[in-house]
């Protein structure tokens, strides 16, 4: 990483830990240590068993670097080869930048990996994306792009990312297998060893050899987190009782009553 990469890292961890903390959840980081030539990401994350991968960059204009890894171009190209794999990379694989305002503090941009990256703008000398992919609009095809911390809280809540069995899936893909539809091997081991780190689970370097110890690794913290948390107590106000019903002849006699006491002088 360089520039402000490490930063924007910072921000977005910030970010999902405390989407986590109001949604109940366990977050998870895990650096994948200068592998983004192979996993085509810089940075591994979780929420509880939802999982998906960033590239970060220091800012936009950063996109283009990955022209330089071989990697990318045979990523792109797997992807508009085999639409079941390209469905869960739009669901789990994304790139994101660091964005400043004028006198304000840093934020970040992101979108999916292969709508930012996978274009002639990108990869110039990549041939497969100069072919115009069936699954974009050829009159609208405009990279889609969210701030970061809608990531944050679309993890938390379960709506971005994958479950573990699906990202298991599309890492193996990923790693090993882009030449194919996929596959999956639970014990199969990684190419380099991982470390995670968890700020709401209590996890420091915790080490991952092989897609098991990925893959099991949140249900224990996600049952204790959940047997800590207190019962949730009613907020809302007590109702009113009911208003006793009237009987035959109350309602004439109420009116009375108010009329009386309209008519008598107050205390002076």
């Amino acid at each position: 990483m360089s520039g402000r990469e490490l930063s924007v890292v910072d921000v977005f961890q910030a970010e999902l830990f405390q989407a986590c903390l109001r949604n109940g959840a366990i977050d998870l980081k895990i650096s994948l240590n200068g592998s983004d030539r192979v996993f085509n990401a810089d940075t591994m994350f979780s929420s509880n068993e939802h999982f998906f991968l960033v590239e970060f960059k220091s800012s936009l204009g950063e996109l283009k670097s990955e022209d330089r890894k071989p990697a990318a171009c045979i990523l792109c190209d797997g992807l508009f080869t085999y639409p079941n794999m390209l469905e869960l990379h739009q669901q789990c694989h994304y790139a994101m930048w660091g964005k400043k305002q004028y006198n304000g503090n840093l934020g970040s941009v992101y979108g999916v990996y292969e709508d930012l990256i996978c274009r002639p703008k990108t990869l110039p000398l990549c041939e497969s994306v100069w072919q115009a992919p069936s699954h974009r609009d050829a009159e609208l095809d405009e990279p889609k792009t969210w701030e970061g911390k809608e990531l944050a809280v679309r993890a938390a809540q379960k709506t971005a990312g994958l479950d573990r069995e699906k990202f298991l899936y599309y890492l193996e893909w990923l790693l090993w297998a882009r030449t194919s539809d996929g596959g999956s091997t639970a014990t199969g081991a990684l190419p380099i060893m991982l470390f995670g780190t968890s700020l709401l689970g209590g996890v420091s370097g915790m080490p991952f050899k092989n897609f098991q110890s990925l893959e099991a690794w949140a249900q224990p913290f996600i049952d204790e987190h959940n047997r800590q948390r207190p019962t949730a107590q009613s907020t809302h106000a007590p109702e009113p009782p009911d208003s006793p019903a009237l009987k035959p002849g109350d309602e004439s006699d109420s009116r009375s009553k108010r009329s009386s006491s309209k008519s008598s002088p107050g205390p002076r």
